[in-house]
């Protein structure tokens, strides 16, 4: 056998076993795909889920205060379908991850809100929620449909993030391990501006019946509603930036500054729901900016806002993240920003170490409109009141404290007060029920009463206060009398000094009275002088004509 007849029997045997390990299934597969011309390419490899992680809330300690971040961080981040997101709590502050898709917010107060609902996989529609979620636990969720889904805590009404979701397969804008930069970053300006918050308190006391003191003590405190965003172009040269700042409960006021602008158009602007890039819901219209010739443009737009929560009546504000900013002109966006708001609450009273005296009394207040609080005195040997059961939730009777017993405020809210007056000298501490595990605890330190506290002693130092009111009301009435009598002085010499000139001016009218006579005795006697000159002349005059007459003669005789 040749070579080419041994090279084609090597290569059918090759070929025998390479088909004898082809399934007849396969077999078929390629035969009918070769007659009826069926496309034989692979199709492309189905993207892979990934895997992403958003850090809720965030604390840090000053001191014997707890601060809380109350946002979701980072507070907007972009995957793609098919993706999940796990949701970690990480603070002692318990948190709701809830996605309402437009439905109307659920009662933070009723066991739903507290329950979760919805599963672990989110289309995009109903309502999905972990429930509440303590430190250290964990909600995993899987995103099925392209959107920009805006969510929140049920009882943190301002804290909302932002979840965009790309069709599968879209590059990412950025790794985890970016996000987890951003996070750290996000959360830690929180952090400063809660602690910032502890450098401004100053509560004045103000005084009370019968020489006692009414002092003042804040219960939590809040980031002041103040931010700025900065309005990015967007096809266009449109730039700028607004600054947003909440001026009184429900009042917020929107400053807009543009640059870029055409002399004369008409620039429309508006606060909407989601997120700038992305898009979102129209919420507010703001007053529209003009282009001046130079390019600028301005407004200012004051807006009633109601609160975030229609079931906390006093959550005014703006949420941590979810709004955004939209420029437009002829419809088509010019520059747009995203909302980004730090909040921060302090899980304290403020002061958190209060020294009175007996008869004194101490006013709470809540001044945290995403916050519940309570004031609570717990007598030795009585466990802490878990908050939810009756005991903790009803207020107690009675505004007087002498040392015993168990006093309660009940659940506050922004601006509600609780007030006790102390009546027993000592050290008593007090909690807030609800975030006791945080380290909510006042102190009150009472010392007994001075004696401006005791009656008799008031009305002794009251009236001693009316005689040395009425001895410095005399003091300064004699003051005056001796000023006056300065005054007096002061013009008497002044008189004297007039008098004198006066004389002086007399003296000198007299002098020159003596120059009038002496001027005219002296224009007499030249008058008189002058007189004798006439007529000494007059005499000359006619002796010189007589003269002349008698020559005449005499020239005429000789003739």
């Amino acid at each position: 056998m040749d070579k080419l007849s041994l090279f084609k029997s090597s290569q059918n045997k090759a070929m025998h076993r390479i088909f004898k390990r082809i399934p007849k299934a396969s077999l078929l597969f390629f035969l009918v795909a070769g007659l009826f011309g069926l496309p034989m390419a692979i199709s492309a490899t189905t993207p892979t889920p990934q895997h992403w992680t958003v850090y809720v809330g965030g604390q840090a300690m000053s001191g014997n205060t707890m601060i809380m971040t109350m946002g979701y961080f980072p507070e907007i981040i972009t995957i793609d379908v098919g993706d999940s997101i796990t949701f970690v709590i990480n603070s002692t502050e318990p948190h709701t991850i809830t996605f309402l898709s437009g439905n109307p917010p659920l009662n933070p107060f009723s066991p739903q809100a507290l329950a979760p609902i919805g599963g672990s996989v989110y289309n995009g529609t109903g309502i999905v929620s972990s429930g509440l979620l303590s430190q250290g636990q964990n909600y995993t969720l899987t995103f099925t449909k392209p959107g920009v889904y805006v969510y929140q805590c049920l009882i943190h009404p301002g804290m909302m993030g932002v979840v965009i979701v790309n069709p599968a397969g879209t590059p990412y804008p950025m790794t985890q391990a970016q996000y987890d930069q951003l996070a750290s970053q996000q959360s830690s300006q929180s952090l400063a501006s809660g602690l910032s918050l502890l450098q401004q308190v100053n509560l004045p006391a103000s005084q009370g019946p019968n020489g006692t003191v009414i002092w003042h003590v804040d219960v939590g405190q809040q980031t002041p509603v103040s931010t700025e965003v900065t309005l990015n172009s967007v096809n266009s040269k449109v730039s700028g930036s607004a600054i947003l700042t909440m001026t009184a409960p429900g009042v917020l006021t929107v400053q807009v500054s543009l640059t870029g602008l055409l002399p004369g158009e008409t620039y429309n602007v508006g606060i909407f729901q989601g997120e700038a890039e992305a898009g979102g819901k129209s919420l507010y219209n703001l007053n529209p900016v003009v282009g001046a010739s130079n390019g600028t443009g301005s407004s200012v737009t004051t807006l009633t806002l109601p609160p975030l929560s229609p079931f906390i009546p006093t959550s005014f504000g703006i949420p941590s993240a979810g709004w955004y900013i939209n420029v437009s002109n002829s419809g088509n966006a010019v520059a747009a920003g995203d909302i980004i708001f730090p909040v921060s609450s302090v899980m304290g009273f403020l002061p958190n170490t209060l020294t009175i005296h007996a008869g004194d009394t101490v006013v709470w207040t809540d001044v945290d409109p995403d916050e519940v609080h309570t004031v609570t005195f717990v007598p030795q040997g009585m466990p802490i009141p878990e908050f939810g059961t009756p005991i903790s939730l009803i207020p107690t009777k009675g505004h007087i404290f002498n040392g015993t017993g168990y006093y309660n405020s009940g659940p506050m809210i922004a601006g509600v007060s609780y007030n006790l007056t102390f009546v027993t000298p000592g050290v008593y501490t007090y909690v807030c029920l609800l975030h006791d595990n945080m380290g909510m605890v006042g102190t009150i330190i009472v010392l007994p009463a001075t004696p401006s506290s005791n009656p008799q002693a008031t009305l002794l130092s009251k009236q001693i206060s009316e005689l040395n009111n009425t001895l410095n009301s005399l003091n300064s009435q004699v003051s005056q009398i001796g000023s006056l009598t300065s005054q007096v002085g002061q013009l008497n010499s002044q008189v004297s000094s007039l008098n004198s000139q006066v004389s002086q001016i007399g003296s000198l009218s007299s002098q020159i009275s003596s120059l009038n006579g002496s001027q005219a005795s002296y224009e007499n006697s030249v008058n008189s002088k002058i007189s004798s000159l006439y007529s000494l002349l007059t005499v000359l005059i006619v002796l010189v004509v007589i003269s002349l007459i008698l020559n005449i003669v005499l020239i005429a005789r000789r003739r």
